[in-house]
Protein backbone atom coordinates (compact mmCIF):
# COMPACT_ATOMS: atom_id res chain seq x y z
CA UNK A 1 0.00 0.00 0.00
CA UNK A 2 1.35 3.42 -0.95
CA UNK A 3 2.02 5.55 2.16
CA UNK A 4 -0.04 8.73 2.41
CA UNK A 5 1.46 12.18 2.90
CA UNK A 6 0.80 12.08 6.62
CA UNK A 7 2.72 8.84 7.06
CA UNK A 8 5.63 10.21 5.06
CA UNK A 9 5.80 13.43 7.06
CA UNK A 10 5.49 11.58 10.36
CA UNK A 11 8.38 9.32 9.42
CA UNK A 12 10.42 12.38 8.41
CA UNK A 13 9.55 14.08 11.67
CA UNK A 14 10.57 11.02 13.66
CA UNK A 15 13.93 11.06 11.95
CA UNK A 16 14.26 14.76 12.72
CA UNK A 17 13.42 14.19 16.34
CA UNK A 18 16.11 11.54 16.62
CA UNK A 19 18.77 14.14 15.89
CA UNK A 20 20.19 15.05 19.25
CA UNK A 21 21.19 18.55 20.32
CA UNK A 22 20.60 21.67 18.24
CA UNK A 23 23.06 20.56 15.60
CA UNK A 24 22.14 19.50 12.12
CA UNK A 25 25.31 18.04 10.58
CA UNK A 26 26.02 18.96 6.98
CA UNK A 27 28.90 18.37 4.65
CA UNK A 28 31.91 20.59 5.07
CA UNK A 29 32.44 22.79 2.03
CA UNK A 30 35.76 21.21 1.08
CA UNK A 31 36.77 19.74 -2.25
CA UNK A 32 39.33 17.44 -0.69
CA UNK A 33 38.16 14.15 0.77
CA UNK A 34 37.29 14.55 4.48
CA UNK A 35 39.90 12.00 5.50
CA UNK A 36 42.56 14.17 3.85
CA UNK A 37 41.58 17.14 5.97
CA UNK A 38 42.89 15.74 9.23
CA UNK A 39 45.36 13.11 10.33
CA UNK A 40 45.56 11.81 13.85
CA UNK A 41 49.26 11.76 14.58
CA UNK A 42 51.10 11.61 17.90
CA UNK A 43 50.46 15.31 18.35
CA UNK A 44 46.78 15.09 17.46
CA UNK A 45 45.30 17.29 14.76
CA UNK A 46 47.45 17.78 11.67
CA UNK A 47 46.85 21.51 11.26
CA UNK A 48 48.94 21.78 8.10
CA UNK A 49 46.93 19.08 6.32
CA UNK A 50 43.63 20.60 7.38
CA UNK A 51 44.61 24.12 6.28
CA UNK A 52 45.90 22.83 2.95
CA UNK A 53 42.63 21.01 2.39
CA UNK A 54 40.67 24.14 3.28
CA UNK A 55 42.77 26.25 0.90
CA UNK A 56 42.05 23.80 -1.92
CA UNK A 57 38.32 24.30 -1.37
CA UNK A 58 38.17 28.06 -1.90
CA UNK A 59 38.09 30.01 -5.14
CA UNK A 60 41.56 30.58 -6.59
CA UNK A 61 40.91 34.33 -6.70
CA UNK A 62 40.85 34.34 -2.89
CA UNK A 63 44.22 32.66 -2.48
CA UNK A 64 46.36 35.83 -2.83
CA UNK A 65 44.58 37.38 0.18
CA UNK A 66 45.10 34.20 2.18
CA UNK A 67 48.79 33.97 1.25
CA UNK A 68 49.31 37.61 2.14
CA UNK A 69 47.85 37.04 5.59
CA UNK A 70 49.85 33.86 6.13
CA UNK A 71 53.09 35.58 5.03
CA UNK A 72 52.41 38.44 7.43
CA UNK A 73 51.92 35.96 10.27
CA UNK A 74 55.20 34.19 9.44
CA UNK A 75 56.99 37.53 9.39
CA UNK A 76 55.60 38.50 12.80
CA UNK A 77 56.42 35.17 14.42
CA UNK A 78 52.86 33.96 14.96
CA UNK A 79 52.42 36.41 17.87
CA UNK A 80 50.36 39.19 16.29
CA UNK A 81 46.87 38.54 17.69
CA UNK A 82 45.26 41.04 15.32
CA UNK A 83 46.63 39.13 12.34
CA UNK A 84 45.61 35.79 13.84
CA UNK A 85 42.12 37.17 14.28
CA UNK A 86 42.09 38.45 10.71
CA UNK A 87 43.03 35.13 9.14
CA UNK A 88 40.53 33.36 11.40
CA UNK A 89 37.78 35.64 10.14
CA UNK A 90 38.95 35.03 6.58
CA UNK A 91 37.88 31.41 7.12
CA UNK A 92 34.72 32.47 8.97
CA UNK A 93 33.64 34.37 5.88
CA UNK A 94 34.05 31.23 3.81
CA UNK A 95 32.16 29.05 6.28
CA UNK A 96 35.04 26.69 7.05
CA UNK A 97 35.05 26.75 10.87
CA UNK A 98 37.67 24.01 11.24
CA UNK A 99 40.28 26.26 9.59
CA UNK A 100 39.06 29.34 11.47
CA UNK A 101 39.27 27.50 14.80
CA UNK A 102 42.96 26.76 14.36
CA UNK A 103 43.82 30.46 14.12
CA UNK A 104 41.51 31.50 16.94
CA UNK A 105 43.06 28.82 19.14
CA UNK A 106 46.51 30.26 18.39
CA UNK A 107 45.18 33.66 19.40
CA UNK A 108 43.73 32.20 22.60
CA UNK A 109 47.07 30.59 23.46
CA UNK A 110 48.53 34.10 23.59
CA UNK A 111 45.68 36.02 25.22
CA UNK A 112 44.50 33.25 27.58
CA UNK A 113 41.14 34.98 28.17
CA UNK A 114 37.63 33.65 28.53
CA UNK A 115 36.52 35.33 25.31
CA UNK A 116 39.47 34.12 23.24
CA UNK A 117 38.98 30.50 24.33
CA UNK A 118 35.26 30.87 23.55
CA UNK A 119 36.10 32.09 20.06
CA UNK A 120 38.10 28.92 19.45
CA UNK A 121 35.61 26.62 21.15
CA UNK A 122 32.60 27.91 19.21
CA UNK A 123 34.35 27.30 15.91
CA UNK A 124 35.55 23.81 16.80
CA UNK A 125 31.98 23.08 17.93
CA UNK A 126 30.62 24.34 14.60
CA UNK A 127 33.24 22.28 12.75
CA UNK A 128 32.13 19.21 14.71
CA UNK A 129 28.51 19.82 13.70
CA UNK A 130 29.42 20.28 10.04
CA UNK A 131 31.94 17.48 9.62
CA UNK A 132 30.81 14.53 7.55
CA UNK A 133 33.86 12.41 8.31
CA UNK A 134 33.94 10.55 11.62
CA UNK A 135 37.65 11.07 12.24
CA UNK A 136 37.31 14.81 11.69
CA UNK A 137 34.22 14.95 13.90
CA UNK A 138 36.08 13.16 16.66
CA UNK A 139 39.03 15.51 16.49
CA UNK A 140 36.86 18.64 16.32
CA UNK A 141 34.75 17.66 19.30
CA UNK A 142 37.85 16.93 21.40
CA UNK A 143 39.30 20.33 20.52
CA UNK A 144 35.97 21.97 21.35
CA UNK A 145 35.93 20.20 24.72
CA UNK A 146 39.48 21.35 25.48
CA UNK A 147 38.64 24.98 24.80
CA UNK A 148 35.27 24.96 26.57
CA UNK A 149 36.98 23.50 29.64
CA UNK A 150 39.46 26.38 29.56
CA UNK A 151 36.56 28.83 29.44
CA UNK A 152 34.96 27.18 32.46
CA UNK A 153 38.27 27.14 34.36
CA UNK A 154 38.31 30.92 34.01
CA UNK A 155 34.59 31.41 34.59
CA UNK A 156 32.74 28.45 36.16
CA UNK A 157 29.47 30.39 35.82
CA UNK A 158 29.54 30.57 32.02
CA UNK A 159 26.36 28.57 31.45
CA UNK A 160 26.45 28.93 27.66
CA UNK A 161 29.86 27.26 27.59
CA UNK A 162 28.62 24.51 29.91
CA UNK A 163 25.63 23.95 27.64
CA UNK A 164 27.82 23.55 24.57
CA UNK A 165 30.24 21.38 26.53
CA UNK A 166 27.33 19.18 27.59
CA UNK A 167 26.27 18.91 23.96
CA UNK A 168 29.79 17.89 22.98
CA UNK A 169 29.94 15.10 25.56
CA UNK A 170 26.39 13.90 24.87
CA UNK A 171 26.66 13.79 21.10
CA UNK A 172 30.35 13.44 20.32
CA UNK A 173 31.93 11.18 22.93
CA UNK A 174 31.41 7.90 24.72
CA UNK A 175 30.38 9.81 27.86
CA UNK A 176 26.79 10.94 27.19
CA UNK A 177 25.87 10.97 30.89
CA UNK A 178 28.62 13.49 31.53
CA UNK A 179 26.92 15.74 29.00
CA UNK A 180 23.49 15.19 30.50
CA UNK A 181 24.78 16.04 33.98
CA UNK A 182 26.27 19.29 32.69
CA UNK A 183 22.99 20.22 31.01
CA UNK A 184 21.05 19.42 34.18
CA UNK A 185 23.47 21.57 36.15
CA UNK A 186 22.76 24.46 33.80
CA UNK A 187 18.96 24.23 34.10
CA UNK A 188 19.24 23.84 37.87
CA UNK A 189 21.13 27.12 38.05
CA UNK A 190 18.98 28.78 35.38
CA UNK A 191 15.69 27.05 34.49
CA UNK A 192 15.20 29.70 31.78
CA UNK A 193 18.24 28.59 29.79
CA UNK A 194 16.59 27.90 26.44
CA UNK A 195 19.29 25.84 24.71
CA UNK A 196 19.98 23.62 27.72
CA UNK A 197 16.26 22.85 28.03
CA UNK A 198 16.08 22.17 24.29
CA UNK A 199 19.07 19.83 24.37
CA UNK A 200 17.64 17.89 27.30
CA UNK A 201 14.35 17.60 25.44
CA UNK A 202 16.04 16.18 22.35
CA UNK A 203 18.00 13.74 24.49
CA UNK A 204 14.73 12.65 26.10
CA UNK A 205 13.27 11.97 22.64
CA UNK A 206 16.30 9.93 21.68
CA UNK A 207 15.98 7.80 24.81
CA UNK A 208 12.23 7.34 24.31
CA UNK A 209 11.26 9.40 27.38
CA UNK A 210 8.51 11.29 25.59
CA UNK A 211 6.81 12.71 28.69
CA UNK A 212 10.09 14.27 29.77
CA UNK A 213 10.57 15.60 26.24
CA UNK A 214 7.10 17.21 26.39
CA UNK A 215 8.01 18.90 29.65
CA UNK A 216 11.30 20.23 28.26
CA UNK A 217 9.82 21.42 24.96
CA UNK A 218 6.96 23.20 26.71
CA UNK A 219 9.53 24.92 28.90
CA UNK A 220 11.35 26.08 25.76
CA UNK A 221 8.07 27.55 24.49
CA UNK A 222 7.48 29.24 27.83
CA UNK A 223 10.90 30.87 27.46
CA UNK A 224 10.56 31.61 23.74
CA UNK A 225 7.06 31.26 22.24
CA UNK A 226 8.47 32.02 18.78
CA UNK A 227 10.35 28.70 18.58
CA UNK A 228 7.88 27.33 16.04
CA UNK A 229 9.67 24.02 15.57
CA UNK A 230 8.81 23.17 19.19
CA UNK A 231 5.11 23.15 18.29
CA UNK A 232 5.84 20.77 15.44
CA UNK A 233 7.92 18.45 17.63
CA UNK A 234 5.23 18.40 20.29
CA UNK A 235 2.58 17.67 17.68
CA UNK A 236 4.63 14.75 16.42
CA UNK A 237 5.15 13.40 19.93
CA UNK A 238 1.42 13.45 20.61
CA UNK A 239 0.71 11.70 17.30
CA UNK A 240 3.14 8.96 18.34
CA UNK A 241 1.37 8.76 21.74
CA UNK A 242 -2.00 8.32 20.03
CA UNK A 243 -3.41 11.68 21.21
CA UNK A 244 -4.50 13.40 17.98
CA UNK A 245 -6.50 16.20 19.63
CA UNK A 246 -3.43 17.45 21.48
CA UNK A 247 -1.34 16.99 18.36
CA UNK A 248 -3.74 19.15 16.36
CA UNK A 249 -3.46 21.97 18.89
CA UNK A 250 0.31 22.06 18.62
CA UNK A 251 0.28 21.71 14.84
CA UNK A 252 -2.12 24.66 14.61
CA UNK A 253 0.26 26.72 16.74
CA UNK A 254 3.06 25.73 14.38
CA UNK A 255 1.07 26.98 11.38
CA UNK A 256 0.50 30.33 13.13
CA UNK A 257 4.16 30.84 13.99
CA UNK A 258 6.07 29.14 11.14
CA UNK A 259 8.31 31.31 8.99
CA UNK A 260 8.25 28.77 6.15
CA UNK A 261 4.98 28.99 4.17
CA UNK A 262 5.57 25.63 2.49
CA UNK A 263 6.09 23.88 5.84
CA UNK A 264 2.93 25.56 7.16
CA UNK A 265 0.95 24.25 4.19
CA UNK A 266 2.20 20.71 4.72
CA UNK A 267 1.27 20.82 8.38
CA UNK A 268 -2.20 22.12 7.47
CA UNK A 269 -2.62 18.93 5.44
CA UNK A 270 -1.55 16.88 8.46
CA UNK A 271 -4.16 18.68 10.57
CA UNK A 272 -6.83 17.98 7.97
CA UNK A 273 -5.93 14.28 7.87
CA UNK A 274 -5.94 14.07 11.66
CA UNK A 275 -9.37 15.67 11.86
CA UNK A 276 -10.66 13.19 9.28
CA UNK A 277 -9.25 10.32 11.32
CA UNK A 278 -6.91 9.18 8.57
CA UNK A 279 -4.11 8.30 10.96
Amino acid sequence: MKPNRLQIIIVAAALLLSVVIYMMPSQVNMKAKPADATRVAKGGLDETALLQSAASAIDSTQLPTLRMLEDAIKKNGDKDTALLDQVGRFWDNRNIPAAAAIWFEKKAAIQKTELSYLDAAYRYFDAFKMAGDSSLRGMMVQKAIENYNKVIEINPENLNAKTDLGACYAEGTGEPMKGIMLLREVVTKNPEHEMAQYNLGMLSVKSGQLDKAIERFNKVLEINPKRSEMYFYLGQIYVSKGEPDKAIGYYESFVKTANDPQAAQEVKKIISDLKKGKV
